[in-house]
């Protein structure tokens, strides 16, 4: 069963119990006044047929010089009185036994029982007839007093009434029904649209949006599913690009290690399949076959180190940053000296969180890119210093530069602005890749400005540690 038949058919079975029990309650209490005036009017003429009964006594008692009447004259003033009445009126001794009745009576046993026990009068109901009955002292005997009033009309008057309520009842309930299926449709058009737009959003139309009308309950709903099918598109986008970028890599390095293999797979077969062959050859196909083994390793190297960096549980300790910078570039000045390369690294003295050896990665992998970019005579600087909370890190070469539309693509992994000149250098695309992982993992960020044959300028903002007073 749907929603809107659940609330239609309770607030229906809700609805017709509400106006049955209020029309019936409301019928009852009219009945009961009814019924309390006519039992009122009923008992004022039990009492005025016995006074005028006991007067007519007083009479007869007179006029026959007599203290009391005998039964049988009291039988006859009893015929005679109440012999045309309309009201059936009947008289019982003591043993129960009828002494007079004007019309034969269908009278409640209980009923005489009743006056029996506390001889106060009582009345009751009965076949749409009401009977009143008393203890009556006449003649100097006790008489049981039952009279009989038809209250048909009032008993019809409550029947005809309960009969419209049912036919006013069914009709209300029709006519509710009706209105109650245009408001639940109109108040549960918004729950269709969020289950229609919900189906699409479930079935991978992640565009989809659900309209919102109003600030009710349902129009958070739809708000809130807008909400969570953004945060799903967000994140398939983000799945699908990590698949797309896992897809470049893989490709990437197929191609990376196929170049290689390919020369080394070559020129072992000439060693190989040449029966004679100079030293000169020898040496070069020997040569080739290192270099090309050489930059498997250091890609092998790089590729393994750039995995791990995520990965691994990082050793924080507080670097002074002056000593870190001078042993750094003790070791690259010596690369620097055999390119012919002025190179110059210092820092301002100052403790910082690093873990050593990533940090000592990042300014290696950073300073070999400025090699690889820079010609004979060039310069290349390393600068760190603390600013504002920070530790700032400027790695600068005056070398081919890179142009603007391919900065924002130079830290993708395998990503080489010129494929020929790194490959001749050993490059293989991936030490700014692992430069980017090494400075998120140290909170901090990189950004690139260059231009081309203008040099680039490497800045890097890591966060926490303090300069020494």
């Amino acid at each position: 069963m749907k929603l809107w038949q659940k609330i239609f058919l309770y607030t229906m079975i809700l609805v017709m119990l509400a106006v049955s029990i209020t029309s019936i309650l409301l019928l009852k209490n009219s009945f009961s006044l009814a019924m309390e005036q006519r039992k009122q009017s009923v008992y004022s003429e039990h009492e005025f047929l016995l006074t005028s009964f006991r007067s007519l006594m007083l009479t007869e008692r007179l006029r026959a010089n007599a203290v009391v009447l005998d039964e049988e004259a009291l039988r006859s003033n009893m015929a005679d009185t109440f012999g045309d009445s309309k009201s059936g009126i009947a008289f019982f001794d003591r043993d129960n036994k009828q002494v007079y009745a004007n019309k034969r009576m269908k009278i409640p046993k209980v009923l005489i029982d009743a006056v029996k026990t506390s001889s106060i009068p009582h009345m009751q109901v009965q076949n749409h007839r009401l009977y009143t009955a008393s203890v009556e002292s006449i003649e100097g005997k006790n008489y049981y007093v039952i009279t009989e009033n038809d209250i048909k009309d009032v008993m019809g008057t409550y029947e005809d009434m309960l009969h419209q309520i049912q036919v006013i009842s069914m009709s209300c309930a029709m006519g509710m029904s009706l209105i109650l299926i245009v408001v639940v449709k109109l108040l549960l058009m918004p729950l269709k649209r969020v289950n229609e737009g919900t189906r699409e959003i479930a079935q991978g139309n992640y565009h989809k949006r659900i309209r919102e009308r109003g600030n009710d309950e349902l129009s958070e709903l739809a708000r809130n599913m807008n909400i969570m099918a953004e945060a799903v598109e967000r994140n398939v986008r983000a799945l699908e690009d990590v698949a797309e970028d896992r897809k470049h890599f893989i490709d990437n390095l197929s191609h990376e290690m196929k170049t290689p293999l390919t020369s080394i797979l070559g020129f072992s077969d000439l060693l190989q399949i040449k029966k004679e062959i100079s030293d000169e050859s020898r040496i070069e196909y020997a040569g080739i076959i290192k270099e090309e083994a050489t930059r498997m390793r250091a890609l092998s190297g790089k590729l393994m180190e750039l995995i791990t960096v995520g990965e691994a549980k990082l050793d924080w300790k507080q670097e002074d940053m002056a000593e870190l910078f001078a042993e750094i570039g003790a070791s690259l000045k010596v690369i620097a000296d055999k390119h012919h390369l002025h190179f110059s690294c210092e820092a301002e003295a100052g403790m910082l969180w690093v873990d050593r050896e990533l940090f000592k990665s990042l300014l290696y992998n950073l300073v070999d890119n400025a090699v690889k970019a820079s010609s004979e005579g060039g310069s290349i600087w390393v600068l760190g210093q603390f600013e504002d909370g920070q530790f700032c890190i400027e790695v600068a070469d005056e070398g081919v530069g890179i142009p603007k539309e391919e900065i924002d693509k130079i830290t993708q992994a395998f990503y080489m602005v010129d494929k020929v000149r790194s490959r001749a250098s050993g490059g293989a695309g991936l030490g700014l890749a692992l430069c980017l992982e090494i400075v998120s993992a140290h909170r901090g960020v990189m950004r690139f400005e260059s231009e081309a044959q203008q040099g680039t300028h490497v800045l890097i903002r890591m966060k926490g540690g303090k300069a020494s007073a």
